[in-house]
């Protein structure tokens, strides 16, 4: 069954495809992705959150490396590599790693602190090296204004058996079918794209790959942070998320996998 189109999204009637419609500059992007997302505005504290946001990503490289022949010897770029946390655990399997993202605060964090190759900019206009065998966007493709523009320009400098993978919200999974519009993923302008796992293989067909995995993707979250986002960002009751602090019952970790959070890998064909 095909979900149905949420108020405010415009749907493509040929794929179920979802967008927000919202058209951002440069300078609108870079405003909305400062130091205040990852400290207060979508995360309550990202970097303190490291340890769980790490175990997730040793998940997600665990499935990458099942895909990947000889990885030692290859190269990795990681579209909206924030602070590099997941490039830092890659490092020791990869030839070479490197990320970019239009964060300045979280790429001078992976440059000075991780002492990571990573770039501020958009992929769109960047000088990319002549040959990238793996290509990742965790959490990041429903965060473009054209996001085939991204898929295709990363087709043109992989090679045949290149390795693509992504992960984001699922709007045709059970999940945000039953929760429409209230879906927690909904919340545009930083998530402007809505995909189905069915519309999200073919964009990646269309682009010269062919789809290896296309499973559910799990995340460890701290309970604090869960907290935060349910009663400080959802329901604006920060005085409820920071009593529940101070009795230290939110000091623990939880996994969770709603079935809504795709997870799919593309291999370049020839």
């Amino acid at each position: 069954m095909a979900p149905a189109t949420i108020t405010g999204l415009l749907r493509c009637s040929v794929c179920a495809f979802q967008t927000a419609n919202l058209s951002l500059s440069a300078e609108e992007l870079s405003s909305l992705y400062g130091e205040k997302y990852f400290n207060g505005d979508e995360y309550a504290n990202y970097l303190a959150d490291r340890r769980v946001i790490e175990k997730s990503f040793q998940d997600r490289l665990k499935t990458l490396l099942k895909y990947t022949l000889d990885p030692q010897d290859k190269y990795l770029l990681e579209v909206g590599c924030a602070y590099g946390l997941f490039l830092n655990l890659a490092r020791t399997h990869f030839q070479h790693v490197s990320g970019i993202d239009i964060s300045s605060a979280a790429v001078n964090f992976a440059r000075s602190d991780l002492h990571l190759d990573v770039h501020c900019g958009d992929l769109l206009s960047f000088n990319l090296p002549e040959r990238i065998d793996v290509a990742c966007l965790w959490d990041t493709i429903e965060h473009l204004s054209q996001p085939h523009l991204y898929i295709e320009r990363l087709a043109t400098v992989m090679p045949k058996g290149g390795i693509i993978a992504i992960t984001t919200g699922d709007i045709g999974s059970m999940v945000a079918r039953w929760r429409g519009k209230k879906w927690r993923q909904i919340h545009p302008p930083t998530h402007l794209q809505y995909f189905s796992k069915k519309n999200l293989s073919m964009l990646l067909e269309r682009c010269g790959f062919v789809v290896r995995y296309a499973g559910s993707d799990g995340m460890y979250r701290s309970v604090e942070s869960m907290s935060y986002i349910i009663f400080a960002l959802k329901r604006r009751q920060a005085k409820i998320h920071d009593t529940l602090k101070r009795l230290r019952i939110l000091n623990f970790d939880l996994y969770l996998n709603l079935r809504d959070i795709m997870f799919l890998i593309g291999e370049k064909r020839g």
